[in-house]
């Protein structure tokens, strides 16, 4: 046995270096998509019951916030089907809410939050495009 083990580090959940990590990254990109959905249904859910005075909150408290869950949800489906197309339009619908939210509210709250996503969601995308290219096996030889 090898004494001198590598220490494993949060980043390491990041590289991308054979078939499983490959997978890994994809089903790691689908679990943040099911719990980033999960918080805006949380946050759809309270606004249809309750209100607040921070415009911070209010402004996630809007129950319109579900059809953004709803989204969310079903490109993280098709992020765990390895789809390009929905890992693609996750970054893309993540990181243009994100900025228009930061623009309504006149600030960048739960930034450190947010950059977590983004990293898990670009790394889906990453590892459905490298699943595409290198292990995906459904080419047909003709």
């Amino acid at each position: 046995m090898d004494s001198k083990k590598e220490k494993k580090s949060f980043f390491n959940s990041f590289e991308i270096n054979d078939k499983v990590s490959c997978a890994k990254a994809i089903k790691n990109g689908g679990i943040a998509a099911m719990i980033s959905a999960t918080i805006s249904t949380l946050f759809g859910v309270a606004g249809l019951f309750t209100n607040s005075d921070n415009e911070a909150i209010k402004y996630y408290l809007d129950p319109w916030v579900l059809v953004d869950s709803f989204l969310i949800f079903v490109l993280g489906f098709f992020i765990f089907r390895k789809s390009r197309v929905a890992a693609t339009l996750m970054i893309i619908y993540f990181a243009g809410g994100k900025l228009i939210s930061w623009y309504d509210l006149g600030k960048a709250p739960g930034l450190l939050m947010t950059l977590i996503f983004f990293a898990y969601f670009f790394n889906a995308m990453r590892g459905t495009y490298i699943w595409h290219t290198t292990y995906n096996n459904n080419t047909s030889s003709a």
